[in-house]
């Protein structure tokens, strides 16, 4: 058995961090972003509605978002 002392939880789970670039429907221009993917918890098809969440508050609102660019590890 292993005694953990206090603070020492699990260790986090691998994050992979992407540098996107996207446009909004409706709106001029593009904007960049960096948007951070844990395994088991989110992945790389859940960009968009990653993005429309901090947009809106909506993930819902994902079919606003188009991805130009993806830049991974």
């Amino acid at each position: 058995m292993t005694v953990r002392k206090r603070g020492q939880g699990v260790p986090p789970p691998e994050r992979t961090v992407y540098r996107v670039v996207y446009a909004v429907r409706g709106e001029a221009g593009v904007r960049r972003a960096e948007v951070e993917v844990v395994p088991g918890y989110s992945q790389e098809d859940d960009i968009p509605r990653i993005l429309a969440a901090r947009l809106t508050g909506r993930p819902a609102d994902a079919a606003r978002i188009t991805v130009l660019e993806l830049r991974g590890p």
